[in-house]
């Protein structure tokens, strides 16, 4: 091994090699810097917008002090320390910041949270830097900073010029104040007052980010070196596994075929049928294991229509054989799947026939999709349908009524004629009534959104039917999860489909039972599950429960269901049932 690698070292060109230790020197060096450069921009911006901050709540409380005090008449301008001691040393209380300045323009410090150095004058280095202030006075809201490393205990220091109260600005503002008006000089001292303010910040937490930068940066680069020198001893291990690729066409052959196809289920067999590879999918297909099927031949272990296109079709095969087909198998739990089997035989680098291939697609999803897409065209239809109609019958249903009660009226009350115009009049009142469901259900609903609490919506259609269902003899379960958070929906159609469910659910059970509600969160969305125990719904009544006039109740109109699910995907959300015959129903409504 020792004697490859010193091989494989001198077969390398020393130019080469040290090309590539220059480049990645380069690389780490330009790596190392920016990083570096980065985070010390960083952390001065950070250090730059708190100083700013500590300075706007300083200046912005002195100025409403010193108005509070304009607009009273009482002339305190030119002792502005009682208006700003306070508040620079609520301010000096955040950590990091060492104290807080007010000096006037020749560096006299006249407030500072420090308060041995009020009335002296700042150190040189500091006075020069808040002179260079003095030619930004025009530019309000401009901050300057600097490092101060000199000092025992290092600080960043930001200033900027100050003037409480605007000459121009308070004339706009108090154009009749009492000063204005007598023209008192006090008004004009107070107008002219120009200080700075310099807020000096701790530089402890820079230099910590600084150093662990530097600590970032050296650990990088060792890594950054180690990744180039692994690099370059892959590529010497991968020249002397050269001799190896025939070995591994087989399994590039399969890799191929896996990334063209994009498999969801894969079963694989070699040459002489066997199989060698099945996934985890497949297993919850055919509810059979890996371990079961591996090293066996798949009329074995298989269900037949997964095992049929897995045949070996001879030891070679000429590659036009792709078996395409939907089939319908049943998992574990009974449950029916739809699959769509696409099946290839492979072929190795040589030609060679290596096995077959077999990739499973479920498309029982996309099925129930199609579905429901095909039944939301009908019932579109048979909304535009229906409106139309109603439209066309309400305008001689309005003549009949109007003939039936002339007629009625020239009858005696007693009179069987009488009876029989009546009775003309309710049919006609009744058909009324079903063409305004009609138009009700067929017209897009103007939704009063607003958030709310759901739970409350579901108490208080529970409330509603509790008399009804005590009467049935079922009990109420409600199950709410603490802490879901509320939803924007139409409170009264959502109330008005809760109460639709409950009272189904009470319906279905006619010897009693219990009605069970349970609300929680799933990804974000709240899902209510409403279950009974009553007589249930055979699979052809549960594939048309929401198709208008669909009814298994003989007083039943068949638009409850209908209305409620459409009420549900005007919210945005989902409305589902799942039903066992004799042992009762559950309607899940999820709303976002």
């Amino acid at each position: 091994m020792r004697s490859s690698e010193k091989q494989g070292l001198a077969s390398v060109s020393p130019w080469v090699l040290a090309a590539a230790c220059g480049l990645l020197t380069i690389i780490i060096t330009v790596f190392a810097v920016n990083n570096y450069r980065r985070e010390k921009a960083l952390m001065t911006d950070v250090l730059l917008e708190r100083g700013a901050t500590l300075i706007r709540f300083v200046t912005s409380g002195a100025r409403a002090s010193l108005m509070t005090a304009l607009r009273e008449n009482r002339i305190s301008g030119h002792r502005l320390a009682d208006h700003v001691h306070s508040i620079l040393e609520h301010g000096s209380e955040h950590p990091g910041v060492h104290h807080i300045t007010l000096m006037d323009t020749a560096g006299r410090i006249l407030v500072s949270s420090d308060e041995e150095s009020i009335g002296k004058v700042l150190d040189e280095e500091t006075l020069l830097f808040i002179k260079t202030l003095e030619l930004g006075k025009d530019e309000p809201g401009k901050f300057h900073y600097r490092m101060n490393d000199k000092d025992k205990t290092p600080s960043f220091q930001v200033a900027a010029f100050f003037r409480p109260i605007d000459r121009r600005r308070f004339v706009q503002r108090f154009p009749n104040h009492p000063m204005m008006m007598r023209g008192l000089p006090e008004i004009d001292q107070v107008l002219q007052l120009q200080y700075f303010i310099l807020v000096e910040l701790d530089l402890a937490q820079f230099n910590k980010a600084v150093k662990r930068q530097r600590l970032q940066i050296v650990v990088l680069s060792v890594v950054l070196l180690l990744v180039g020198i692994g690099g370059w001893l892959s590529i010497l291990t991968l020249e002397r596994l050269k001799g190896s690729q025939s070995r591994l066409s087989q399994v590039r052959a399969f890799r191929d075929s896996l990334i063209t196809f994009l498999p969801v289920g894969l079963v694989a067999t070699d040459n002489s049928g066997k199989i060698r590879l099945f996934n985890q999918f497949t297993e919850q297909i055919c509810s059979v294991s890996e371990a079961e099927v591996l090293g066996q031949l798949p009329p074995k272990v298989l269900p037949r229509v997964i095992s049929e296109p897995l045949s070996t079709r001879g030891q070679k095969d000429d590659g036009d054989n792709v078996y395409l087909k939907e089939v319908e198998l049943f998992d574990g739990r009974g449950k029916p799947l739809i699959l769509q089997l696409t099946a290839l035989s492979v072929v190795d680098s040589k030609g060679d026939f290596a096995g077959r291939l077999l990739l499973i697609q479920d498309l029982s999803q996309v099925k129930r999709l199609q579905a429901e897409v095909r039944r939301n065209e009908r019932m579109a239809a048979l909304g535009k349908m229906a409106a139309g109609v109603a439209h066309e019958l309400r305008n001689p249903l309005s003549s009949i009524k109007g003939l039936a009660v002339l007629l009625g009226s020239r009858f005696k009350k007693e009179s069987s004629d009488y009876q029989t115009a009546h009775i003309l009049t309710e049919e006609v009142d009744r058909l009324n009534r079903s063409i305004s469901e009609l138009l009700d259900y067929s017209r897009p609903h103007e939704l009063q959104k607003k958030s709310c609490d759901l739970g409350e919506v579901i108490s208080e259609a529970l409330t509603l039917i509790r008399v009804d269902a005590e009467a049935a003899g079922v009990e109420i379960g409600a199950e709410f999860d603490a802490g879901y958070p509320e939803v924007a929906v139409d409170q009264d159609k959502i109330k008005q489909v809760f109460l639709n469910l409950f009272l189904n659910s009470i319906q279905a059970m006619e010897s009693g039972g219990e009605l069970r509600v349970v609300l929680d969160e799933r990804a974000g969305r709240l899902r209510c599950r409403v279950s009974d125990t009553g007589c249930g719904l055979d699979a052809v009544s549960l594939a048309k429960v929401f198709d208008p006039y669909f009814t298994t109740k003989p007083q039943g109109t068949g638009l409850g269901l209908a209305m409620s699910a459409k009420i549900v995907e005007e919210h945005g959300g989902t409305i589902t049932m799942a039903s066992d015959p004799g042992k009762g129903t559950t309607v899940t409504v999820i709303l976002s």
